[in-house]
């Protein structure tokens, strides 16, 4: 088989797998804001990032893995990530009813983790807790992290949506 015939192939049985993955298949997107801890003047951190995920597992929600891309600030600096993310659910948040009747799901509680790549190096590696409110109509996603090119620890929180 030619070798542009074996891509063919290859790219057609990734679309196929796509589509009958699709229920599987999540895409997030956040930016986030934080500080380092250190003493000097530069203590700003911002990041935009993309995480196109796959669900593993009956309940896909549950178990991610996926892929980030991430633009970074840090102060006076940008860089441009990339790297693996997972997502691993702890539990359902529930509202009590006034009146009686059964509890309200609103949302579910997420432990993460990443480790994000500049180039070839190690750059950032951070963890956390994501809570996924209306499932991903809100993603509130607290981390600490540490950067090691400013060999700094930091503290990040993030906001976006998840489909």
């Amino acid at each position: 088989m030619k070798r542009h015939h074996g891509w063919s192939l290859f790219l057609i049985m990734l679309a196929t797998g796509l589509v009958h993955a699709q229920d599987h298949f999540f895409l997030q997107a956040e930016a986030s804001q934080g500080l380092f801890f250190a003493p000097r003047v530069d203590p700003y951190t911002f990041s935009a990032q993309v995480h196109p995920s796959l669900g593993i597992g009956a309940s896909p929600r549950n178990f991610l893995l996926g892929a980030s891309l991430a633009g970074v600030y840090n102060n006076p600096d940008w860089a441009l990530l990339w790297g693996s993310r997972l997502v691993l659910h702890i539990t359902k948040l529930q509202k009590k009813p006034i009146n009686r009747g059964p509890r309200v799901t609103y949302g579910t509680l997420h432990l993460t983790g990443a480790i994000l790549w500049e180039g070839s190096e190690l750059r950032r590696l951070a963890g956390g807790v994501m809570i996924d409110v209306w499932e991903g109509a809100l993603l509130i996603n607290p981390r600490l992290g540490y950067d090691r090119k400013s060999e700094r620890k930091f503290l990040e929180v993030g906001l976006g949506m998840g489909f």
